[in-house]
């Protein structure tokens, strides 16, 4: 995730710290300026901002002064490089399916290419020195590596789908967007518009990215979505996109303001970038580079914990902040118990892609994997006429079906371990754990929120591309509002 931590000293050059960078502009064997380095690598006590930083969040430094601004670079590249072809993408036919092609060989060779940068040059190279791990070396195993890379390209595959549909709505006339044209005729106006865009991206991303995720640690999504992406206790940077297929649905729902507002493409664009781009090195395992991320490797090894950045102190405010490796966290009040090193080593071997799965998990990927999205580019490829309520429907079986039959699942596999009438509430338990010891209250909030952030978008996307121009949420609900 985009980290908003790098701050400028008063003293130093305007430039020093620009994309994050150490001293003498240092990328590996550097760490942040609160890491005690006479500690072992994640020890370090690490505190968040009792208040939030809005001039450096505002003002747009904190994309400056980290690494966000390479991610912008690289999407200004993209978008420049590679446009959109807003004529091909008006029919979902041959021509479309052949620029989906290469958007999709684009995408991934950007996300292999970056990750295996920071994969090679902190595990084959050794550029920096300080993993959380100590025993990394001997952790180290091709199988894991490949496990993740899988799960990676599938991502990059999955993000390619979401530009076509996005991409078609603009060229059909069911989304609407400002034009670079529109720009060039109003350089003032449009200057602020890609400013504004380019800075509030992140930042939403950033408060979308704690409530999303916490509604897929509900046992039920966990069991058969989340913990795909889990099986790395000890991350490296290929394990920053290895999720789940259902969980990349959930997790590019963050490109929502590119979906409610009327933007410009490069807004997209750069939600794209930032969505397939920024979880390499920040999953890195180590502490000494410039986008370690000591909050969210202590999630991947405590799990109930560090949900969301640094840039918004959201887990102190809830109760899920843990501060170092330390099993005993004096900052920590959730109800998850710590996880043991020889647990965590032991997870971690699941990352395999040679492990069977078990009868439960492959009904889900079969429907929900293959049966629900072969039916979706079914009916966009042979452009069906589809009545409204069939549009909702198919939506409702891509979006919101996931979740409907990872619950079923997960209580008919409880029902079967334990049938009997005592352990009825604890299936129940069982099943919305991590919020069954929560207050109703909090319960209620981040389940509303994470849906809302986290699900809503995918529906209303899928839906919008599925119905007739006018017909979709921005047509039905937004543009009304708005006029």
């Amino acid at each position: 995730m985009a980290q908003g931590s790098m701050t400028t000293d008063k003293k130093s050059k305007w430039y020093h710290g620009i994309c994050g960078l150490g001293p003498n502009f240092a990328i590996f064997n550097t760490s942040p300026d609160w890491v005690d380095k006479s500690l072992p690598a994640g020890n370090t006590p690490q505190r968040l901002a009792s208040k939030i930083d809005w001039g450096f969040l505002l003002t747009g430094k904190y994309i400056i002064y980290s690494i966000n601004l390479v991610w912008l670079i690289m999407a200004i590249g993209v978008y420049l490089v590679f446009p959109y072809d807003y004529e091909v993408s008006k029919h979902w036919d041959a021509a479309f399916g052949e620029w989906i092609a290469v958007r999709a060989l684009l995408n991934v060779s950007l996300v292999l290419m970056y990750y295996g940068y920071w994969h090679m040059g902190l595990y084959w190279f050794g550029w920096s020195h300080r993993p959380f791990n100590p025993n990394q070396a001997e952790a180290y195993r091709w199988s894991k590596l490949i496990h993740n890379i899988w799960y990676s390209t599938l991502g990059a595959i999955q993000w390619t789908f979401w530009e076509a549909m996005m991409l078609n709505c603009y060229a059909t006339g069911r989304m609407p967007y400002v034009s670079d044209q529109e720009l060039l005729d109003f350089p003032m106006r449009g200057m602020l518009h890609v400013v504004g865009w380019t800075i509030a991206v992140p930042l939403y991303r950033e408060v979308q990215f704690y409530f999303a995720h916490r509604l897929i640690h509900i046992r039920a999504l966990y069991t058969y979505v989340h913990s795909v992406h889990h099986r790395n206790t000890d991350i490296e940077p290929f394990s920053g996109l290895c999720m789940h297929p259902v969980e990349h649905l959930y997790y590019f729902t963050s490109m929502a303001p590119s979906l409610y507002f009327c933007t410009t493409p490069f807004a997209f664009v750069w939600n794209g970038i930032h969505l397939i781009i920024a979880p390499g090195a920040s999953h890195s395992g180590y502490e000494d580079h410039i986008d370690s991320d000591q909050h969210h490797y202590l999630h991947h090894r405590y799990f109930e914990c560090n949900y969301g950045t640094t840039s918004f102190p959201l887990d102190s405010l809830f109760g899920t902040f843990r501060e170092n490796l330390s099993t005993k966290s004096k900052e920590y009040h959730g109800n998850a118990d710590g996880v043991g090193t020889k647990t965590a080593a032991t997870l971690d071997r699941k990352a395999t892609l040679l492990d069977a799965p078990e009868w439960d998990q492959l009904i889900f990927n079969l429907i929900f994997c293959i049966f629900s999205p072969a039916l979706l580019t079914l009916a966009l490829v042979n452009g069906s006429q589809l009545t409204r309520m069939d549009c909702h429907v198919l939506t409702s079986m891509v979006v919101l079906g996931p979740m409907v039959g990872a619950m079923l699942l997960v209580l008919l596999k409880s029902w079967t371990k334990h049938s009997s009438k005592r352990h009825s509430e604890s299936m129940l338990r069982r099943a919305f754990y991590p919020f069954h010891k929560d207050g109703i209250p909090s319960s209620i909030l981040h389940i509303v929120l994470g849906v809302a952030m986290g699900v809503v978008p995918a529906y209303h996307l899928i839906h919008m591309t599925l119905a007739q121009p006018g017909q979709g949420f921005y047509s039905q609900v937004l543009e009304p509002s708005l006029s």
